[in-house]
């Protein structure tokens, strides 16, 4: 791992992790290409308004971390990078995501979280490999059909956005175990999540619906549900009762699970 920069063009071809963390930098050098086998960049707690073009010629890229900075749009060109596996741009002020992030095929985890991202983009559904989605803390009022082509999602958090609806056809996620869906406005929760049936844990405190779907009973896996005291929960299945536990979140809760 190189932490500084001169280090690292002494010895371009070994650098694999530039780790520039907290280094009050206003802007990246539009070096990164120098670094022919670099795999991994994070830029963490900055004050970085924009990506160099160089980092998109960085063919070997496998992980970006850019939290808690300054972006506000990222270029289309991400979609050259096609060896990533995670990226993180949480708590910039991105508005919006390129289509082109949709078409990085070996992309497992993406956490866009606490941005004033309005809308995902509908070729998301091209990522079959994605296997944790975070977007909570937008303002994110639907997601695309096409999210429940991801097969392979384990873990979708949409908490803390202004969802009103759903996809009807959310079940169609049957790896997906964590669920959370906490402070939205939603209207209902499809019955169809019941063909969810290896989801463990849902969070659905102050989502904005009033009852849960029955459906959601007959999933064996399911152990904890989260709620508000407005909402009326399921009526257990006997079979799984001794699994499954509703939870009641108090209002004005700001931590309630393991998970947050």
């Amino acid at each position: 791992m190189y932490t500084e920069w001169n280090k690292a063009l002494e010895e371009r071809y070994s650098v694999r992790v530039l780790h520039m963390a907290f280094r009050n930098m206003d802007s990246i050098p539009d070096i990164l290409d120098q670094f022919p086998n670099l795999e991994e960049v994070n830029f963490n707690d900055n004050r970085i308004k924009e990506l160099p073009p160089s980092l998109f010629r960085c063919k070997k890229l496998r992980t970006i971390k850019i939290l808690h900075n300054r972006l506000t749009y990222i270029p289309e060109a991400i979609g050259n990078l096609k060896k990533l596996e995670l990226v993180s741009f949480t708590s910039n002020k991105l508005t919006s995501l390129p289509d082109s992030i949709g078409y990085l095929p070996q992309l497992k985890e993406l956490d866009i979280s606490d941005n004033k991202i309005s809308r995902l983009p509908a070729s998301i559904g091209h990522l079959q490999h994605l296997e944790r989605l975070r977007a909570l803390h937008n303002d994110i009022d639907s997601v695309p059909e096409q999210l429940t082509n991801l097969h392979n999602l384990i873990l979708l958090d949409l908490c803390e956005n202004v969802l009103r609806e759903l996809p009807s056809d959310i079940g169609k996620l049957q790896n997906l175990k964590f669920l959370y869906l906490a402070h939205n406005q939603l209207d209902v929760i499809p019955s169809s999540i019941g063909n969810c049936t290896m989801l463990q844990e849902l969070d659905v405190a102050f989502c904005g619906v009033l009852s849960l779907p029955s459906s959601l009973a007959d999933i064996q896996k399911l152990e904890d549900i989260y709620i508000d005291e407005r909402t009326i929960s399921f009526y257990p299945n006997p079979a799984y009762a001794f699994r499954q536990h509703v939870i009641v979140v108090p209002p004005g809760t700001l931590v309630y699970r393991s998970s947050q």
